[in-house]
C-alpha cells in the first residue's frame, strides 16, 4: 500500500492508523491472518465514515473483507472483489468530503 494512500485513509478516518508495511511484517509468521484481520477493521472503519456522511449502497465491511480474502480464495478472484468494494467505498467517501468542502 503506498505511503500517500495510507496518509488518505488515516485523513479520512480521523486517526493515525497502523502502517501496512508494519502489519505485512507480522502477518508473516501468522500466515497473513494478522494483515487480513487488519485490513478488514479498516474497512469497518471506512464503511461506519461512509455511514456517518450519509453515503447509500454497497459499501465494504469487515465481513465482507474477510469472506471474500478467507472463502473467496477458493474462486481465485474473491480478494479482488474485496479489494474492489474496499477502493469504491473509499472513492465514494472522498467524493462526498471533496463536495462538502466545495460548498464551504
Amino acid at each position: 500500500m503506498p505511503m500517500g494512500l495510507q496518509d488518505e485513509i488515516d485523513e479520512i478516518l480521523g486517526k493515525k492508523t497502523q502502517r501496512y508495511y508494519i502489519a505485512y511484517l507480522l502477518g508473516i509468521p501468522t500466515l497473513f491472518i494478522y494483515t487480513l484481520i487488519w485490513m478488514a477493521r479498516i474497512c469497518e472503519e471506512m464503511k461506519e465514515k461512509a455511514i456517518e456522511l450519509g453515503i447509500q449502497g454497497k459499501l465494504t465491511s469487515y465481513k465482507h473483507m474477510f469472506y471474500w480474502n478467507v472463502f473467496g480464495i477458493l474462486i481465485i478472484i474473491g480478494p479482488a472483489i474485496a479489494t474492489l468494494r474496499f477502493f469504491d467505498t473509499l472513492n465514494k467517501v472522498e467524493i462526498e468530503l471533496n463536495r462538502r468542502n466545495d460548498e464551504r
